[in-house]
């Protein structure tokens, strides 16, 4: 089975704040024209996307310098919902939530159930769970390939707050994922395929993405160093 986790964009969707708001307006008509075709005017931090390097890291890569192994892995998603808005997502609490789950060259997705809270309301916007630097450098010493929030961002909203999560992901080129939708499926502690490639948005520090996770075979630790690192690009 194919899951979708991304959310939907339409026309004054939910966002971060201080971005302008999410255009999506019918251009042309069938009617009028004999047809249709939008026009949509958002950033690119705005709907599901993925974060570049460059978005925290002056010189580094931009989202098309990436390569195409860089957004698909496995996956495990950690149970999070107990997390209270504002609260910090520390390196204890996902100590307690891997367990015993080796998450060498996986992608970690943190459900928080903010994805099911998606609004425009203060607690969903200003006040979501977020990873703190500390807890983000627990992931990247047990070999992450990214992380996906179902928050609006992997980093607080407060001044102060966004960065040290962001750079210790970035700095390491891990791939991070923002404003998903976790199945509760996802809770049953198996690995899934995962993947969230981007549109080909040249010189850009993040671009829009279908995250999709997928159901396969069982993946255990040592079936992680097999996994392909070279996908053709042509």
């Amino acid at each position: 089975m194919i899951y979708d986790l991304s959310q939907p964009v339409f026309h004054d969707a939910p966002h971060w704040c201080t971005y302008p708001s999410i255009r999506v307006t019918l251009e042309h008509k069938i009617a009028v024209d004999g047809f249709n075709a939008e026009h949509v005017k958002f950033t690119t931090h705005s709907g599901t996307h993925i974060d570049a390097p460059f978005h925290f890291v002056e010189g580094a890569e931009t989202v098309e310098q990436l390569p195409l192994d860089y957004f698909v892995a496995p996956a495990l998603t950690l149970d999070l919902r107990a997390k209270t808005p504002r609260s910090r997502i520390g390196a204890e609490d996902l100590r307690t939530a891997l367990g015993d789950h080796d998450v060498n060259g996986c992608i970690v997705l943190l459900k928080t159930g903010w994805g099911d809270r998606r609004g425009f309301t203060k607690e969903f916007l200003q006040q979501y769970p977020y990873l703190t630097g500390e807890a983000a450098e627990f992931l990247v010493e047990r070999g992450i390939k990214g992380v996906g929030t179902e928050c609006l961002s992997i980093g607080g909203f407060e001044p102060g707050e966004g960065a040290p999560a962001h750079l210790a992901l970035l700095g390491a080129k891990k791939l991070i994922v923002e404003d998903l939708q976790i199945p509760d499926a996802f809770l049953d502690g198996n690995l899934r395929w995962f993947a969230a490639f981007p549109i080909k948005l040249k010189g850009a520090s993040a671009a829009w993405t279908r995250a999709v996770a997928w159901d396969g075979e069982e993946f255990p630790a040592e079936s992680l160093k097999r996994i392909p690192t070279q996908v053709r690009r042509d």
